[in-house]
């Protein structure tokens, strides 16, 4: 699966993987044109059921001198942090740790917009208590996502993964 995967993260995965793997990435119709082409020629070899598969954003990895596991390795190096953006799904709960933050006491705003609790020490906000600001599953609000990136959270994390 190959979402949210930068241009630059999948130069790295082709440069790192060269002489070790093909990696094929196209348009999902043509992969699938070629595969039904395939079977017409070789109806045994299951391209019907690898065409099947084929939805969303995917590629194929041919390891041509390695091991499935030296794959993983090295796309487990090209995994990217980033900011949430407002409207994403979160993946799991996060929650914002009580304790100082760094951010000046001009900033409270964003914290009482939010419902959350804090108070000034030392000329900056501290989170009175823990304070959960994403649930797996629910959409990243505006303003929580704002409050992220002030703080500098990147709560979610992008790369390719292997799918069998």
């Amino acid at each position: 699966c190959a979402d949210f995967v930068a241009s630059k993260q999948m130069q790295n995965i082709r440069m790192e993987l060269r002489g070790k793997a093909v990696v094929l990435m196209g348009k999902n119709t043509l992969i699938r044109k070629g595969l039904e082409m395939g079977h017409a020629v070789h109806p045994d070899a299951g391209l019907d059921v690898l065409r099947s598969n084929i939805r969303g954003n995917i590629g194929f990895i041919f390891a041509t001198n390695c091991q499935l596991d030296d794959i993983r390795e090295i796309l487990g190096k090209h995994v990217r942090d980033s900011a949430a953006k407002s409207g994403q799904v979160a993946k799991a709960n996060l929650s914002l740790p009580a304790g100082p933050t760094g951010m000046d006491p001009s900033q409270t705003a964003f914290f009482q917009a939010l419902n959350i609790g804090t108070k000034i020490v030392k000329g900056q906000i501290e989170l009175v208590s823990e304070f959960p600001i994403l649930k797996q599953g629910e959409r990243v609000s505006p303003s929580s996502a704002i409050l992220l990136s002030k703080l500098g959270i990147r709560p979610f994390s992008y790369g390719m993964e292997v799918e069998q």
